[in-house]
């Protein structure tokens, strides 16, 4: 008997022993997986906070670019702001270049700091920009034309006086022949300012003189792209950076400037349009450019023919219509046989490519990062 109580008090040790063990190892195993599911909680929402900050960060770095182009005079300074209960702050700076064939021109970097909502997380965004004129330089010449030139009515055209190189006047532009007819002749800047250009002229019906550039072996196939940079092909790319888009020119006045984008013909209301502090630059896409009586349009008509049209369209000025600074036409316009009188104005072509109303904001490829 007694040593079956031994015995039984053995087995009942080891039983008890084991059972502690075994509680030990299930509360082991519980902290265990207790603390490794609490960790990977903490790592989710590290994770979550950090994709949180990065949305935020992007979103801000969009929102900033917008407020920069609402406002493209103030390049260097700070914005701070809130997104979803988010806070960041955007270190705008700007490095100025003056004077260059796109006016001035502002390199603009972007910095942002982003927060999450509770703070855990922060995440970086960078991106490079340029604001400058989206006119790669003021046309050189008064008249230019992806074509011909046959004009048998009246018509003046003043020169660039040093359109063609130093001292050497420019006139007319063209690709194929130019036919002078008629009353039309070509003249210097004081000879029309003194009224003696019918009489002192550099071109006249019969002589040809070296201001006319005509059959130009180079002038450009895309006047589009020579003008703003942009290929004929992506035309819309340029129509939807204009300061308007309109079906007709008959609301346009001596307030009106920037980019003004024409869908179809442009018959000139009867009053000027522009001035020569704020020019405007009339693209008439498809469609007639008229403009009849003692008007004046400060500024540039530039008849865009689509990619694909074979229409031709006329450009018509009378009754002492008078441009200043300069005409284009990217295909073989029908020139009327009215008053057609063109000058070159640098003062105008100047304003036209340094006016903030032709600036605009470009993001230089390759400069995001968000690390």
């Amino acid at each position: 008997m007694h040593f079956n109580h031994t015995s039984k008090q053995q087995v009942g040790f080891a039983t008890v022993t084991l059972t502690v063990l075994l509680l030990a190892i299930i509360i082991l195993v519980t902290l265990y997986t207790a603390k490794f599911k609490a960790q990977e909680q903490r790592i989710m929402r590290n994770h979550m906070a950090l994709q949180e900050a990065r949305i935020v960060a992007d979103a801000a770095l969009e929102q900033t670019i917008q407020e920069i182009d609402a406002d493209r005079n103030n390049l260097d300074r700070t914005i701070t702001g809130t997104i979803a209960g988010a806070n960041y702050t955007a270190t705008v700076t700007n490095v100025n270049y003056p004077n260059t064939p796109r006016g001035n021109v502002d390199v603009v970097e972007v910095d942002i700091v982003a927060n999450s909502a509770d703070g855990s997380a922060t995440q970086r965004a960078h991106q490079e920009l340029i604001v400058m004129s989206l006119v790669r330089g003021g046309p050189n010449v008064p008249l230019a034309i992806k074509g011909g030139v046959n004009v048998s009515g009246s018509f003046q055209v003043v020169a660039n006086p040093n359109g063609g190189g130093d001292g050497v006047p420019l006139s007319i532009w063209t690709r194929d022949d130019v036919d002078v007819n008629g009353a039309g002749t070509t003249c210097g800047q004081w000879e029309f300012d003194n009224g003696v250009c019918d009489s002192q002229t550099l071109s006249e019906r019969g002589d040809h003189g070296v201001d006319i550039l005509d059959s130009d072996p180079n002038f450009p196939d895309d006047l589009l792209d020579y003008l703003f940079g942009v290929p004929e092909d992506n035309w819309q790319d340029l129509r939807d950076m204009a300061n308007q888009i309109l079906p007709n020119c008959s609301s346009l006045g001596t307030a009106t400037t920037g980019l003004i984008w024409i869908e179809g013909d442009c018959d000139m209301p009867s009053n000027d349009v522009g001035t020569s502090a704020a020019p405007a630059l009339i693209v008439i896409q498809d469609g007639d450019f008229k403009m009849n009586g003692s008007v004046t349009l400060y500024g540039m008509a530039f008849q865009f023919t689509t990619p694909g049209n074979t229409d031709q369209y006329e450009i018509t000025l009378n009754g002492g219509a008078f441009v200043e600074g300069s005409v284009m036409a990217s295909q073989n316009p029908k020139l009327s046989n009215g008053n057609l009188t063109v000058r070159y104005s640098l003062d105008v072509l100047r304003n036209v490519v340094v006016n903030d109303e032709f600036r605009r904001l470009y993001r230089v490829g390759g400069s995001w990062h968000d690390f």
